[in-house]
């Protein structure tokens, strides 16, 4: 947990102050939360996670209950703001008997601007060491780019220019968030290096545009594009991935 006078225990009511749909496809959404007390917000680590206590009405069941879930922060630290990024998780595609996600539904649904959710403060053991000096090599895979938006802006604001690498792997060309943004770091900074994968080339997407890699993040693209050096490597993403890559 955060270490600061300004954390809180247990939970903490917040106010969504907006909600920004993301991505193409309309399955991402932002959340800005802010305080309902007015009080300043704690720093976080970038990196870390929110922790939202909801009340739901379970699908099968038709019964009130409560859940707990988390989700990454998406942002920078600010002093008067949280944001949070989440996916709807459908059914699944080879058992869509199954109900949706019962917590990314519940905030796609029914939070909406002015909606009030009870937080715990930020916490987690994955962030960023922020005293290392190595590059930084960033890879999210889906809607893991959440927390690397966190370390990745979380870099942006600091003086010194560390090097950064974002490797960001999608299905298609309706996945990817921000896209303009990262596009527009590129051109602004010199120690921002991006690579978009796509795994499936063929929705509207267009070579050096939309993607520089066809195919999933691996460690052979790893080899042949990063520079013969030492990094420090933020890996979030499906289990799939996280398979294939840590080990290597």
């Amino acid at each position: 947990p955060v270490s600061t006078a300004l954390a809180w225990e247990g939970y903490r009511e917040f106010q969504v102050q907006r909600r920004v749909v993301e991505d193409t496809a309309q399955s991402i959404c932002s959340f800005y939360l802010v305080p309902v007390d007015g009080r300043p917000l704690p720093p976080f680590k970038p990196g870390q996670f929110l922790t939202f206590k909801l009340p739901i009405v379970d699908p099968v069941t038709h019964e009130s209950r409560t859940i707990v879930r988390c989700y990454s922060l998406s942002d920078c630290s600010s002093p008067d703001h949280y944001r949070v990024s989440i996916k709807r998780v459908p059914a699944p595609a080879d058992k869509p008997g199954l109900p949706p996600g019962l917590s990314s539904s519940y905030f796609h649904d029914f939070v909406k601007t002015g909606s009030h959710l009870m937080v715990k403060a930020p916490s987690g053991q994955f962030h960023l060491q922020e005293d290392a000096s190595l590059p930084v090599v960033l890879i999210a895979g889906g809607i893991g780019i959440t927390p690397m938006l966190s370390i990745l802006n979380t870099l942006m604001n600091k003086s010194g220019g560390r090097e950064i690498w974002l490797y960001y792997g999608v299905r298609n060309g309706a996945e990817p968030i921000h896209k303009e943004y990262f596009r527009s770091l590129t051109k602004e900074h010199d120690n921002f290096h991006l690579y978009m994968c796509s795994s499936n080339t063929g929705y509207c997407a267009i070579e050096g545009v939309d993607y520089h890699h066809k195919g999933r993040v691996d460690i052979p693209l790893l080899r042949t594009t990063l520079p013969l050096r030492r990094y420090q490597f933020y890996i979030c993403g499906p289990k799939s991935m996280m398979e294939c890559l840590v080990p290597g």
